[in-house]
């Protein structure tokens, strides 16, 4: 066991100790150690702004009810506190919205407090603690309990315990498929895939949440009957249940989630879940417009930073090894040999979990690649793994990382299949240079490389898939013919990058929309008047309110 470890399982430890103490001194030591520690919550100062300001916040909200297009919107923020949902939401208020929501306070076996996995503290103390937000905005939300009592636990509890183990992955509750949520959820618990989800004890009582959640769902919207649902994510478990009975109900749903690409960036959708980037339509419309000598300017900056680890989220590769000759040498390249590079995601990530397209998951995809090198000598192929399995705090790491699930399979390893761990320096972009063809899962390598003027294989389900810039693999037998047939990486025409690069700069720029008000690059939140939320306040606030409420695209929020 490692030092990171040791410390994790220490933690753990002592966690379980406290969340023994009685709920209210539980409480009380929470609050003193944010005193003392000095550590940022936002949740005070906000309650005593909103306290001063109240005269006004009410005479405005007064002032708007009765307007003609006023809806009920109904924010589903069930284990959430962020500023984000909340300034929303208040933002809509302000507007004359009628806004309602829901905070957990009990029943499920597992939730959000316990991915990684941890210990999660008792409800009581979860939701003393995170109601501090939902009264620092002067909401008061509904509780779970109103929903679901302990008869509900049981039946739910039955209804999995009855369930056949080939058919967990399969369950659908009133024709919510939970079995696919809770397996999805099952890699977020672990920080890691899991291949056989039915045999694993944490994923019934997944499952047994999942089925909490649809009820909860099903019940609050009929009790609301919003006419927008807004909600973070859409993927996970919970908040994928809610929005598919959303749709069931015929009510529009809102989702958002924080960017990759900018530390105060943020992505909207409606009807599908924002993590999925879902560009399609917007392409549709937005394919033909060129970029300015600015814009052009512009993400040039970003991706000259970006390929530096300057402005990832996590300083990926800051020393890379970028010669070539130094990456043959330390790989075992042989020279003439058709080398076939391919470059995975993290294997827990939400955004790539069942985007999947003619394979059942990235490592199936990755075993059919290696599969094929075993029975073509000729190649080198390079698994090149995701940075993220290894270069990001302890707590994200991957335990399934690529290197050890391959070589686990494959053994022995041939010594023309060559794997470059997470933490390895060499260069990713020199690589791809170096390499006849190069196949992405669902990362946004793959763009990048068509920027490049190299021609990315695409396998899995990614936004820029079948944009006029890529090569979408349909299946382990379509892959393998492409390989047979000595398909290499060409030379892309001009228009084809320049399509990607129009694509790029849709997606980092005008689809993610910078919000630092509510969501500050280094999470420090901080409001200093309810103006800038109210109509006539931030000027990005009052274009995002627009479209939440007309259903406009979510396309250059940002003015």
């Amino acid at each position: 066991m490692n030092g990171s470890h040791v410390v994790m399982r220490g933690n753990s430890l002592l966690r379980q100790a406290l969340y023994r103490l009685p709920t209210v001194l539980q409480l009380q030591l929470k609050a003193a150690k944010r005193t003392l520690l000095g550590t940022y919550d936002w949740a005070g100062p906000v309650r005593k702004l909103r306290l001063h300001e109240q005269s006004r916040i009410a005479a405005l909200i007064h002032q708007n009810a009765t307007f003609a297009g006023r809806k009920k919107v109904a924010f589903y923020s069930l284990h959430h506190f962020s500023p984000v949902e909340y300034g929303l939401a208040k933002a809509l208020v302000l507007r004359g919205h009628d806004v309602h929501g829901i905070l957990c306070d009990g029943l499920l076996p597992l939730c959000e407090l316990n991915l990684g996995p941890k210990t999660r503290p008792p409800c009581a103390v979860c939701i003393g603690s995170f109601s501090r937000h939902e009264d620092a905005f002067g909401f008061t939300y509904a509780r779970s309990s109103r929903y679901i009592a302990t008869p509900d636990l049981d039946r739910a509890e039955s209804i999995v315990r009855e369930t056949p183990d080939d058919a967990l992955t399969t369950l659908r509750i009133d024709d919510v498929p939970v079995g696919t949520y809770a397996r999805r959820e099952l890699q977020r618990y672990y920080r890691g895939f899991v291949f056989d989800p039915s045999h694993d004890p944490a994923y019934r009582r997944w499952l047994v949440s999942g089925i909490l959640y649809t009820w909860i769902a099903q019940r609050w919207l009929a009790d609301v009957k919003p006419d927008i649902l807004g909600v973070c994510s859409g993927r996970t478990l919970n908040t994928a249940c809610v929005v598919e009975i959303a749709r069931q109900r015929g009510i529009r749903v809102v989702t958002w989630d924080g960017t990759a690409t900018h530390p105060d960036g943020l992505m909207f959708s409606h009807d599908r879940p924002a993590t999925e980037i879902p560009l399609d339509d917007i392409w549709v419309t937005e394919r033909d417009r060129a970029l300015t000598p600015a814009e052009a300017s512009r993400l040039d900056a970003h991706l000259d930073l970006w390929s530096r680890s300057r402005n990832t989220p996590f300083p990926y590769n800051t020393n890379p090894i970028s010669g070539p000759g130094p990456i043959r040498a330390a790989l075992g390249l042989r020279p003439g040999a058709r080398l076939v590079a391919a470059f995975t995601n993290t294997s827990w990530d939400i955004a790539v979990i069942d985007r999947d397209v003619g394979f059942q998951s990235m490592f199936e995809w990755l075993f059919a690649l290696v599969r094929y090198a075993k029975h073509h000598p000729e190649i080198d192929l390079v698994v090149r793994a995701h940075p993220a399995e290894k270069m990001v705090p302890p707590d994200l790491q991957s335990r399934s990382p690529v290197g050890p699930e391959i070589r686990a399979r494959f053994q022995p390893l041939l010594p023309n299949i060559h794997i470059v761990e997470g933490d390895n320096p060499i260069n990713s972009y020199t690589l791809s240079e170096m390499a006849d063809i190069n196949i992405v899962y669902a990362s946004r390598f793959g763009l990048e490389l068509a920027m490049r003027g190299i021609t990315p294989w695409i396998a899995g389900a990614v936004t820029y898939r079948g944009k006029g810039f890529t090569l979408d693999i349909e299946s382990a037998d379509h892959m393998g013919q492409l390989l047979a047939d000595g398909s290499g990486r060409g030379t892309m025409h001009a228009d084809a990058i320049e399509m990607a690069r129009r694509f790029a700069y849709l997606w980092f720029f005008r689809h993610e929309v910078r919000l630092p008000l509510l969501h500050p690059p280094d999470k420090r939140f901080a409001l200093t008047s309810f103006d800038a939320l109210a109509p006539g306040g931030d000027a990005t606030i009052e274009k995002l309110c627009a479209a939440f409420i007309s259903g406009a695209r979510f396309i250059d929020l940002r003015p």
